[in-house]
This record gives C-alpha cells, sequence and structure tokens, in this order.
C-alpha cells in the first residue's frame, strides 16, 4: 500500500539555501510548531493546514515536498 510522507531531505536541503539552521529558527521563522515540523519530517502524513504553511514559507509548491513510499518500506 502507497503512503504520501513530506521529503524530509528536500526540506532540509531548502533550509541549508535559506540559511536556516535549525528546526527551532524554522519554527520561529514559519509559525508551524516544532512538533509539527518534527512530524513532518519523521514520515507522517502531510495532508494538514500547517504543512501548507511551511510550504509556503519555503516558497515551494507543497506538492514538491510530497514522495510517495510504500508502507511496507
Amino acid at each position: 500500500m502507497k503512503k504520501y510522507i513530506a521529503d524530509e531531505k528536500k526540506i532540509r536541503k531548502i533550509m541549508i539555501d535559506k540559511n536556516i539552521k535549525s528546526i527551532s529558527e524554522l519554527t520561529r521563522l514559519s509559525g508551524v510548531s516544532k512538533p509539527k515540523i518534527y512530524e513532518f519530517l519523521n514520515g507522517k502524513t502531510p495532508m494538514q493546514t500547517s504543512f501548507v504553511r511551511l510550504a509556503e514559507f519555503l516558497e515551494i509548491d507543497p506538492n514538491e515536498l510530497i514522495v510517495e513510499v510504500d508502507e511496507n518500506e
């Protein structure tokens, strides 16, 4: 079965490109809570308003931050 998760590598690359050094800094700048960001980075389905807010802050289409994986992985 397939599921959709946030692309952690892409989010971290954008953070580097924008000189954002930590999750705490990303939280402060984006307005998305630290627990939510950790949920996205750790494979929770990103179909939430806060994920869209994070993508808007990172200046990227939310769909570009989602990857499809097999749930068996």
